[in-house]
């Protein structure tokens, strides 16, 4: 008798949208799903989301799988998940709200940040975490909701993370995997626990947090209201699973020290593996849970496709009409004037700073800046010297990394960006490197399942696969993206000169935030 075909499911709880894919045991794609969501930001630096449309997207694109891929419910032995890291919930005694989901991008405690890095040594707080001190973390926006909300944390049963909120709706437990948490600034990656020094310095006790757990634990039951939901069987395995960012790193084959992965959506990202906790003097970079003898190190950008958007929205504003008659959509457009300029954008500079930034400044308030504007310079210049600082700025986060970590092996590249054959070519010739686009498809979710495989006992550890032949056919095929000899040589002569732009312009930006 054949054996019968089993299936997994890996979701991806993300910043703009939820997605998830379907796979066979063998890791081939049946069947993939999304949806959307808004991000509410109604006052400067606010950005919240309703944990209940996210959860709600987690049930529909479960219940879109099983609906499409009819008579195979059953059959699913596990959903494993991902999800964003540095989100703030805070809920009740009843398990109500009493928060939105705060994310990453909100950027309200910045003021306080500035004033805890005068005031303490911040320093010995990233030594503890590997979580640097910026607004991005749950750290900082507990000292946030302390100072300017203290009735909320006052009412609160816990706080939590979105992944957390999702998983206790589906289970009925709080519990927060050793990935995310290891990005929240509370918890010491040393001893894989909650830091009491650094709770008692947030005003928090120990009991208004999640269960701290291995990526790999696993509940054998679902709430059976909500299976229904997901048409879906109760008996079905949820995998905890770990962060996007360490997940993307397995779903691409970056599991080897040195292993590099560079992700540009609407922000972006640059990790590499470590087997061990490695920590940077000046606290410019992160390091993350992935297993028990593999950590993720990098840097986190918050300017990436956001300043694409951001350009295409000033260059065609509202109701305008595009030059060429509609045929292309208005990225193909300026992606094709930015084609006609040359490297370096004839001494056009662009500082992608448009949302504060993490990597490498970590400064919340950074501003962005065009330098050396003047009237020879084209709409193809602007985005050509945007496309190029948003690289640039990622070129300088992977030079902090390799001093940190030690010197890239081989470089992934993932994420919309890929969508430019311009910004695909460019940042192989502003690294020097020939970069892996891999064939995979959403790779956080393929991690995601590559975990819950572990927990089958089907791979050994991370990084030493008992099944490896089959995994690399999945993870590791990729299409190479060569550099340009000639071009690469322009750029390292334009490197510099943005690197002492950048720098430069840090000690006139007080003047800057105080002329406004």
């Amino acid at each position: 008798m054949l054996k019968q075909q089993r299936y997994t499911i890996g979701v991806d709880i993300g910043t703009t949208s939820t997605k998830a894919v379907l796979y066979q045991e063998d890791l081939q794609v049946i069947d993939s799903t999304y949806v959307g969501y808004s991000i509410t930001q109604t006052e400067v630096g606010m950005a919240e989301q309703d944990p209940k449309v996210i959860f709600q997207a987690v049930i529909s694109v479960i219940r879109t799988l099983m609906e499409k891929d009819k008579g195979i419910s059953h059959l699913v032995d596990f959903i494993s998940f991902s999800s964003a890291m540095h989100s703030v919930i805070a809920v009740d005694e009843q398990d109500e709200l009493l928060t939105n989901c705060i994310i990453w991008a909100d950027n309200r405690p910045a003021e306080l940040v500035a004033h805890l890095k005068e005031t303490t040594n911040w320093k010995e707080l990233y030594k503890k975490t590997g979580t640097p001190v910026h607004s991005m973390s749950p750290f900082s926006k507990v000292l946030w909701l302390k100072e300017y909300h203290p009735a909320i944390l006052k009412k609160a049963k816990k706080i939590i993370g979105i992944k957390e909120y999702v998983l206790f709706h589906l289970t009925g437990e709080y519990k927060i995997d050793y990935s995310i948490a290891s990005a929240t600034g509370l918890f010491n990656i040393h001893e894989l626990s909650w830091d009491k020094d650094i709770l008692k310095l947030v005003g928090i006790e120990r009991s208004l947090l999640s269960e701290p757990v291995d990526v790999t634990y696993r509940w054998n039951k679902i709430r059976e209201c909500y299976a229904e939901e997901m048409a879906i069987n109760s008996t079905t395995d949820l995998v905890i699973g770990a962060s996007d960012g360490c997940l993307s790193n397995l779903g691409v084959g970056a599991m080897d020290p040195g292993e590099t992965a560079i992700t540009i959506g609407t922000s972006g990202a640059i990790r590499m593996v470590t087997n061990h906790i490695v920590l940077d003097a000046e606290g410019r970079t992160f390091c993350y849970y992935l297993s028990k003898d593999r950590w993720v190190i990098g840097g986190a950008v918050n300017n990436g496709g956001n300043v694409m958007s951001w350009l295409t929205s000033i260059l065609y504003p509202e109701g305008s009409k595009m030059m060429d008659n509609g045929i292309e959509t208005r990225l193909e457009q300026l992606n094709r004037f930015a084609e006609m300029i040359q490297p370096g954008a004839e001494g056009l500079f662009f500082l992608p700073y448009l949302n504060g930034e993490r990597a490498p400044l970590w400064e919340s308030e950074a501003t962005g800046s065009f330098i050396g504007l003047a009237s020879r310079h084209t709409t193809g210049h602007m985005v050509r010297a945007a496309m190029e600082g948003v690289l640039f700025n990622l070129y300088d986060v992977w030079q902090i990394i390799q001093e940190v970590g030690g010197p890239s092996k081989t470089i992934n590249v993932t994420g919309g960006f890929l969508n430019s054959p311009l910004w695909k070519q460019m940042i192989a010739d502003i690294f020097g490197r020939t970069m892996q686009q891999p064939t995979s498809f959403e790779s956080s979710c393929l991690g995601a399942v590559l975990i819950g495989k572990e927990t089958e006992e089907m791979i050994e550890t991370v990084a030493n696969y008992e099944e490896k032949e089959q995994i690399e056919d999945t993870v590791e095929s990729k299409i190479s993206i060569q550099y340009n000899e000639q071009t690469v040589t322009d750029y390292q002569k334009i490197i510099p000169v943005y690197q002492k732009l950048a720098k430069e312009m840090t000690k006139v930006r007080g003047m800057l935030n105080e002329a406004h």
